[in-house]
């Protein structure tokens, strides 16, 4: 790897001299993560990263790359991996797709997952969208239910005329059924929170789409995916 050393050991320094051990464990133990935290939350973490990435611009794409990827690889609190993907955002480019790929399978929690597909691959989506949707697709179908979450999530952040519905049902109803990936938690909640965020926009078709396929939807997913419509039905009943 060619990573900047310089670069990555300033990261590691800084959040280690920012430790708040008491805010560490509960953190920990929140995310039920096998590594340990430094106890620095979000907001102080990403202002840290973008001082350091000032102070040590690297030369290239690719050093960038390599740096996130020894941040992320031989990281040994979880902060670091926060850190290597808010990195990762100040430079994107399509190039970095298989990396997010491997991210994603080698973190395979939500806190990862909903970070990529809610920064990363919506603005790769915009930019990219004949080489990213076949990606997303194939995910959508992956042995891996943290691909799968992904793609389902990816356009979560997305508007007209950006949002690609076609896509977005595409790569949640593989997912659907009685298979054994259909049947797991991460599934069935990230199903009902991107449909849930489609209704915003288009509650019609959100609610079209869970009647004609209520049978091979979750209770879960159902709840989720209605709970907007919901409110506003009831709302609508109150007032009139």
């Amino acid at each position: 790897m060619a990573a900047d050393w310089s670069l990555v050991r300033a990261l590691r320094d800084a959040l280690a001299a920012q430790a708040q051990p008491a805010k560490a464990g509960p953190m920990q133990a929140y995310m039920k993560s096998a590594l340990p935290f430094w106890g620095v939350e979000a907001p102080a973490r990403r202002r840290l990263v973008a001082a350091i990435a000032a102070q040590h611009p690297v030369a290239d794409g690719q050093t960038l790359l390599d740096s996130v990827g020894e941040l992320w690889h031989g990281a040994t609190h979880r902060e670091e991996r926060y850190a290597a993907l808010d990195l990762l955002r100040r430079l994107m480019d399509l190039r970095w797709l298989p990396a997010l790929q491997e991210l994603i399978l080698t973190g395979p929690w939500w806190d990862h997952n909903d970070e990529i597909s809610g920064q990363a691959l919506p603005w790769l989506l915009q930019r990219h969208p004949h080489e990213v949707k076949p990606a997303l697709l194939q995910w959508a179908r992956s042995d891996s239910l943290w691909l799968r979450r992904a793609a389902m999530l990816s356009q979560r952040a997305l508007k007209a005329p950006c949002f690609d519905a076609v896509l977005f049902y595409d790569c949640i109803l593989p997912s659907t059924g009685n298979g054994e990936l259909a049947r797991e938690f991460f599934i069935r909640k990230g199903m009902g929170w991107a449909l849930r965020e489609r209704s915003y926009a288009a509650p019609e078709e959100v609610q079209a789409f869970c009647v004609e396929y209520r049978t091979q939807l979750s209770p879960l997913t159902l709840r989720e995916a209605l709970r907007v419509i919901t409110k506003r039905s009831a709302a609508d009943l109150a007032l009139g």
